[in-house]
């Protein structure tokens, strides 16, 4: 409880402050702080003048004292006026003026310098927080005084020590402090009447320069200072600007009485320091002030939201206050504010269009045509420096830039249209686009990456999935950060909203079919500008009804779509050559002539960039039709006839770039078009599609690209789609007997894709077929077990017959007992008349007869191609055994062959293959593979053991290597899909363990190790033997005198490289280990 007995609490502190009188000690000034706590305001603020005397006093001693001892005396002092508040005059000087000594460096004359002494950091903390609560708790009558003329040099010499404190010092407490010092000491948060601020802003005018600039350079200075002395400084500026420049107190200060100065009074110095805020004084000074206010202009973009959010309301409070005084500067609040319109932060950018808001209500119309030809001018200007700021280094400044062009144009609105009616300002405005979006077409991985994703297991992504398909990326020139690419395509939009969309449209097609280097960015633009002209994805602070906008243009939209489909979808633009494999029936165009002169020239990095190129442009095309469909929307059915066939042409293109395009393409068509997924878009047209993929295979020679139709076809329909596309199979057929030179490739991608979706069609009854295999499997193992018993059965009979215990007779007169069974005559007739086999079974045999003949090719890729088709083929058939067996037989020989391939790779793809084919067929290929195949494998794999052992890490990325972890990973399981047994297995197995050496790469012996394992669940004696060859732990002796002991060619227990492999080996149960 505070105590409030006046006698009480002089009499506990007059001893305190005697004993201060005489001992100046800091022991002293702590006893006189601790006794003021609990102490009542009205008691302090009563002895408020005892306190301070002894402060006064020894502020006057001319002995010097410790910083510590100061310190702690302007804390005690400060404490006693936070407390108290000032009425008199003389005792408000004396502090106020000691407090300034205390802190300033003596000039010459021994006077007061206005710059702060070399004095600890925590003596200048408590002399500004004294000062800054002296000014705070002074009555109106002293800021009165302080603020007259008389007083002029006593304020100006505190403002010049602030100032150069809050300049010089590290310290970021002290700056901030020594800034608002200044603010307090200015009354510009003062609640004064008009006339009173006025007179404020009179004198404040003789500092203004001093203060502005130095304000200035704190702002724009390093940011490591902190967020927090910067923000201060531009609220101090703020505020003392718009005290001294405000227009309504201008006035007021023009229409007050100067009071007369009495002789004497004043010197002459003084008197010229006073500042006349007249007419010529306000221009002057707002000219001035504009060069600051374009430097502050650059804090714009900097990393922290309070100095942005300080710096919009510092624009909004000087645009609302100082039209007049700050006109010239009036652009560059504008700038500051139409650049944070799209801040990050929504503090930021709400204060922003709030501001701008009122602003533009007040200063925007048929009235006020000097403002919108400003923001004119400002954006022309930008448009001419955009293309020099956007190929700087700070990505920032680049971003800044652009947030000012969009601001600019929705804060015009559709005043922009009188601006792009010049010709000169439209040019000078998509020039700088062009030059901005321009791509970067040197990535070799445009060109590299092929489609791998869309299979078989497309038809399951639909356009609900998009987010998980990896959209192509789009790599720029001059920016790489995505939020300066979502700047730029909102520009475009904005412009697309509020400008005339045929307009736009007209001249960007217009610089598209001007020249090769500007066709990309064109076209790009113009999709952002048909995305903006129906409001989609448009941000904008001012307008909200998108869809109405939308509806009132849809008859223009449409209109203008129409043209840029059949645009873009013209051969010379859609059928651009996207590889080095040149295609002479590809368009001439001045693209592909550039490109046949690139390739007759051999300049491969042009190569490279052309190629690029023109993939990207393919790919713009692509997003530009998906762009008209989110723009027209439900209009968008006429023109999805014409679309759909290029689309999925594009869809089974190898370029990834494209393919993948063209899929996100898809499924913006299928969300617009209310389709579920691609693949029911494609089984609702599919009638349509089959009746132009018939035209154009008639015409192959000019449409060369039209098997991909159906290959996309086959991949996202279901079955159902089968009897529709029986005749266009038949038709790819005979157009592959008649192009089988030149586009077997193109065409037996195709029929691959056809294997593949039967394969997945009918998956269910290849897999009935596989249960009942290993169904027959079990019950023949079964039926074995029963032959040894007849066998044995059989061979007691036949030995009681030699012994003569039964007769012959005997024996025949048994089985004659047996009746015979009954078969009916019309089973037989049945099983003579087979039934035609379905259609896709008929397909997949058609295409089987066509590898045949392909497994010869001189390409290496339609070999690869073939023995992947064989394979899937197999597994197709694979419940239709009577049609599979047959067709394997036909195709053994031209397949055997390539298991010498001289290329590795198919020979590899031969191994693969030969193991579903193995799986599929059983040992119907038993006697084939030990005559024509395990031969070559055999022998392979000899040759590469010694070259393989004690080989370096090198080798582990060679073809051979690769080879030769292939065979001798199948040729196991092979073995045991076939049933191998007896010397063709020896010879397997004598290969095998010749890996199972320590000096056999690692990965090399782990294959070989599990090859053996399945070799001795085959057969385990010989496997036994084979192992013990190498290397046996013990010499085994037989506990029979009849058995010889069995010899090895290993000496028992001696370690050798095959040891450690082949103990794990014998571990096995089947080695009766």
């Amino acid at each position: 409880m505070a105590m409030c007995n006046r006698q009480l609490v002089f009499d506990k502190l007059r001893p305190l402050c005697v004993q201060l009188s005489k001992d100046h000690s800091r022991k002293n000034v702590v006893a006189v702080t601790k006794a003021l706590e609990g102490i009542d305001r009205g008691c302090i603020q009563d002895l408020q003048e005892y306190l301070l005397f002894p402060l006064r006093i020894i502020l006057k001693q001319p002995t010097k004292y410790s910083e510590d001892f100061y310190t702690d005396l302007f804390t005690l002092m400060e404490k006693i006026l936070g407390c108290s508040r000032v009425w008199n005059w003389e005792l408000f000087t004396d502090l106020f003026t000691s407090s300034c000594v205390m802190i300033s460096s003596p000039s010459e004359h021994g006077s007061p310098e206005g710059k702060a002494t070399a004095k600890s950091e925590d003596l200048k903390t408590a002399v500004v927080q004294n000062i800054k609560t002296l000014v705070s708790k002074s009555d109106y009558s002293i800021i009165q005084k302080l603020f007259s003329l008389q007083s002029l040099p006593v304020l100006g010499v505190a403002v010049s020590i602030l100032l150069d404190i809050a300049d010089t010092e590290k310290c970021r407490s002290l700056k901030v402090l020594a800034i608002k010092c200044l603010t307090e000491l200015s009354q510009v948060d003062g609640k004064y009447c008009n006339k009173v601020r006025a007179m404020l802003g009179d004198t404040l005018a003789s500092f203004l320069p001093g203060i502005t600039i130095t304000l200035c350079k704190i702002i724009t200075g390093d940011q490591r200072q902190g967020h927090s002395v910067i923000a201060t400084a531009i609220y101090a500026w703020t505020k003392i600007v718009g005290l001294t420049m405000d227009d309504i107190l201008i006035e007021e200060s023009q229409k007050r009485v100067q009071q007369p100065i009495l002789a004497g009074t004043v010197e002459d110095k003084i008197k010229k320091l006073a500042i006349k805020r007249d007419s010529t004084w306000v221009e002057m000074t707002g000219k001035k002030l504009n060069v600051l206010v374009k430097q502050i202009c650059s804090v714009r973009g900097h990393s922290n939201w309070k100095v942005r959010l300080a710096l919009a309301e510092s624009a909004g409070s000087l645009l609302q206050g100082c039209t007049r005084s700050l006109h010239s500067s009036i652009p560059d609040f504008m700038e500051i504010l139409v650049g944070l319109i799209s801040d990050e932060y929504t503090n930021v950018a709400n204060k922003s269009r709030k501001i701008l808001n009122i602003f533009t209500h007040t200063h925007l119309g048929p009235e006020c045509r000097p403002l919108v030809e400003m923001l004119e001018e400002n954006l022309h200007n930008l448009s001419t420096s955009l293309p020099r700021i956007i190929r700087c280094v700070d990505e920032n400044r680049k971003f800044s830039a652009l947030s000012l062009m969009s601001g600019y144009i929705d804060l015009l609105g559709s005043d922009i249209n009188h601006l792009l009616m010049s010709a000169s300002h439209l040019k000078r405005l998509s020039l700088s686009l062009v030059q901005v979006f321009e791509l970067d077409t040197t990535d070799i991985k445009i060109i590299e990456e092929r489609t791998t994703w869309i299979g078989h297991d497309a038809d399951f992504v639909s356009c609900v999935h998009v987010s998980d398909v990896i959209k192509p990326r789009k790599n720029f020139k001059h920016f790489h950060d995505k939020k300066i690419e979502k700047e730029l395509k909102n520009i475009c939009r904005l412009l697309g909203y509020y400008g005339s969309i045929s307009l736009l449209v007209d001249h960007f097609l217009d610089l598209f079919h001007e020249s090769i280097l500007h066709k990309m960015q064109a076209t790009m633009i113009i999709n952002e500008l048909m995305l903006g002209a129906a409001g989609e994805g448009v941000i904008s602070y001012q307008e909200k009804d998108f869809e109405k906008r939308r509806e009132n243009n849809i008859e223009e939209l449409e209109s203008i779509v129409e043209m840029l489909i059949d645009e873009y979808l013209s051969p010379s633009n859609m059928y651009l050559v996207t590889s080095p494999h040149h295609n002479h029936s590809v368009r001439s165009t001045p693209e592909n002539r550039l490109m046949a002169l690139e390739l007759v020239t051999g300049q491969t990095s042009n190569q490279l960039s052309s190629f690029n190129r023109n993939i990207i442009q393919i790919c713009l095309y692509l997003e530009g039709i998906g762009t008209f469909a989110k723009v027209l929307k439900d209009r968008y059915f006429p023109y999805l006839m014409k679309t759909i066939y290029p689309l999925l042409e594009k869809l089974g293109d190898e370029t990834a770039y494209i393919s993948s395009t063209a899929y996100l393409t898809l499924c913006d068509i299928c969300h617009v078009c209310q389709y579920k997924s691609i693949g029911e878009l494609v089984q609702r047209n599919a009638d349509y599609l089959v009746n132009a993929i018939s035209l154009r295979l008639r015409h192959f020679c000019e449409n060369k690209k039209s098997p991909l139709v159906l290959k996309v076809m086959l991949q996202y329909s279901s079955s159902d789609i089968l009897p529709l596309i029986g005749d266009t199979i038949q038709e790819i057929l005979e157009s592959l007997d008649e192009n089988y030179e030149h586009e077997a490739l193109l065409f037996l991608r195709v029929l691959n894709e056809l294997v593949k979706a039967v394969l997945r069609w009918f998956k269910d009854s290849a897999g009935n077929n596989l249960e009942k295999k290993q169904q027959v499997s079990s019950e023949k193992r079964t039926d074995d077990k029963l032959d040894v018993v007849s066998y044995i059965k059989e061979y007691l009979h036949l030995k009681k017959v030699s012994e003569g215990d039964i007769t012959q007779n005997d024996d025949t007169s048994q089985y004659d007992e047996q009746p015979a069974e009954d078969i009916p005559e019309d089973q037989d007739m049945d099983a003579d008349q087979k039934k035609d086999p379905p259609l896709h079974v008929t397909a997949v045999k058609e295409v089987l007869f066509r590898c045949k003949h392909l497994l010869s090719s001189r390409n290496p890729s339609i070999r690869l191609l073939a023995l992947d088709t064989i394979a899937n083929s197999c597994r197709a058939l694979q419940s239709h055994q009577d049609e599979l067996l047959p067709m394997i037989h036909e195709i053994w020989m031209p397949y055997s062959a390539r298991f010498v391939d001289e290329e590795k790779l198919v020979t590899k793809k031969a191994v693969e293959s030969l193991m579903v084919m193995a799986d599929t067929s059983g040992d119907f290929i038993c006697r084939r593979c030990t005559k024509d195949v395990f031969p070559k494998m055999i022998n392979f794999l000899e040759k590469q053991a010694e070259i393989s052992k004690g080989s370096s890490k090198a080798y582990l990325h060679t073809i051979n290597f690769k080879l030769q972890q292939c065979i001798l990973g199948q040729i196991g399981g092979i073995c045991k899909q076939l049933g191998v047994s007896g010397n063709n297995l020896d010879l397997v197995s004598s290969v095998c363990v010749l890996y199972l050496s320590a000096r056999q790469p690692k990965f090399l012996q782990k294959i070989a190790m599990e090859t053996c394992t399945i070799l001795i669940s085959l057969d385990p004696d010989p496997m036994w033997l084979k192992l013990c060859d190498l290397y046996h732990p013990k010499e085994f002796l037989s506990y029979v005198p009849l058995f010889k002991p069995v010899k090895f060619k290993s000496t028992p227990g001696a370690k050798n490289e095959f040891a450690e492999n082949v103990i794990e080996l014998l571990k096995l149960p089947e080695m009766g280990s």
